[in-house]
């Protein structure tokens, strides 16, 4: 019996590359923290580093997916997927999810880019 060009490539992934998003996601988080403990809380009613830190890191976790999934839907294997079979459908299922809360947080992850350009003030 031959085993199939997918059963073989399967095998070789690692099973360490799905937790590249969350590892991604914890990172963030981490980062999120820190900069909230640095610079202390923010005055009331305004943005504070640590959040710009929060949403626009998962902004751009957000836009990592759209890509994921957009090489997903058009069969190529990705860090969430083979891109085999019913995997297309869900890459294009989460390009459409990603491409939603990309757009919603996108004016944060701006922030966030400014933020990181400006060597850490907050705007």
């Amino acid at each position: 019996m031959t085993r199939s060009p997918v059963d073989a490539y399967l095998r070789q992934r690692s099973p360490w590359r799905v937790l590249a998003p969350l590892l991604a996601l914890a990172v963030v988080f981490l980062a999120a923290i820190a900069v909230r403990v640095a610079y202390g809380p923010p005055p009331r009613g305004t943005m504070g580093p640590g959040a710009i830190v929060l949403s626009g890191g998962v902004g751009l976790i957000a836009l990592w997916a759209v890509f994921d999934g957009i090489r997903r839907a058009f069969g190529r294997p990705t860090y969430l997927g083979t891109g085999i079979g019913l995997d297309r459908l869900f890459g294009l299922i989460q390009v459409l999810m990603s491409i939603g809360l990309a757009v919603g947080l996108l004016p944060n992850t701006v922030l966030l880019l400014n933020f990181l350009v400006s060597g850490g003030r907050a705007p």
